[in-house]
């Protein structure tokens, strides 16, 4: 089954890509948390666009998928945890968790590093937040990304079928916790003890710059906890939160072609100044 998995890995990462978007969409209609400010047509067309350009830059620099690097990893017995015996069950938990730990660890040197945040204030530009802003993420970034994971998983030995199940999980969570879903405040409140909810993340898109510094989780809201980041609840209450950039509000400065010239233009702090870097909140 898991060499099945495998084999068939980027088909059923697009697919479930697919119809997480499609449920997102559904589900956001029927039970929206918030009103949306701008048209979501046109966003979503930026969305998608950056998605495709980031994933053929990817695929062009960095031709080696996940799934595939860490297969011949595998095989080579290289990295970390091939050099320790570890029972199946325990290396795939190990792994999942592992991977999300490192996300969690680039998500906050993404904003205290003025070279990663040139590229993924892109990401935190959008006005509205729902399931089209998991996929809103500059080229740059997603190259960026991309490499990243790749580095994790040849140090450390990460086994594939571990790499393909974190895959598949950040995905669904990444537009699940990026919806702009209601969720009844029990089940949120429930939920926020094994994954980061919308509610919870939402947050982190703030224009409140010490609020965006806050719930860097993307899966697992453990992190968050653990390193003192963690924010119940805005200050102003979800309602009334603003989202997006304080300094970024005009549709000239959203178009697609500003967005992707944004990270070679001088740096302006979350906080509405020149910057030099940007500190991490706590």
């Amino acid at each position: 089954m898991s060499d099945w998995l495998l084999a068939q890995s980027g088909e059923i990462l697009s697919l479930s890509l697919q119809l997480g978007l499609l449920c997102a969409v559904v589900l956001e209609s029927m039970l929206p948390r918030r009103r949306l400010f701008t048209p979501r047509v046109p966003r979503w067309w930026q969305q998608l666009a950056m998605m495709i350009i980031g994933s053929l830059l990817a695929r062009l620099c960095l031709p080696l998928a996940a799934v595939s690097l860490a297969a011949l990893v595998h095989q080579n017995h290289w990295g970390l945890f091939n050099r320790v015996a570890v029972p199946l069950p325990a290396s795939l938990l190990i792994g999942v968790v592992v991977l999300d730990c490192s996300e969690y660890a680039l998500h906050r040197l993404s904003h205290a590093v003025p070279l990663l945040w040139r590229f993924h204030q892109v990401h935190h530009a959008d006005l509205d937040v729902d399931c089209g802003t998991a996929v809103r993420h500059h080229p740059g970034e997603a190259l960026i990304g991309q490499a990243f994971v790749l580095a994790v998983i040849a140090i450390l030995g990460i086994a594939p079928i571990a790499v393909f199940l974190s895959l598949a999980i950040g995905i669904i969570v990444d537009i699940f916790n990026h919806s702009n879903l209601a969720l009844p405040e029990r089940v949120d409140r429930s939920l926020r003890r094994l994954i980061v909810t919308p509610d919870m993340h939402r947050i982190h898109h703030s224009a409140d710059f010490v609020e965006s510094n806050r719930n860097f989780g993307s899966f697992l809201p453990w992190w968050d906890h653990l390193f003192s980041t963690y924010l119940h609840a805005p200050e102003g209450g979800q309602m009334q939160m603003n989202l997006g950039l304080a300094h970024l509000r005009s549709s000239e400065e959203l178009s697609l072609t500003s967005l992707l010239l944004l990270p070679f233009r001088p740096l302006v702090s979350a906080q509405g100044g020149q910057a030099a870097r940007h500190e991490i909140a706590g």
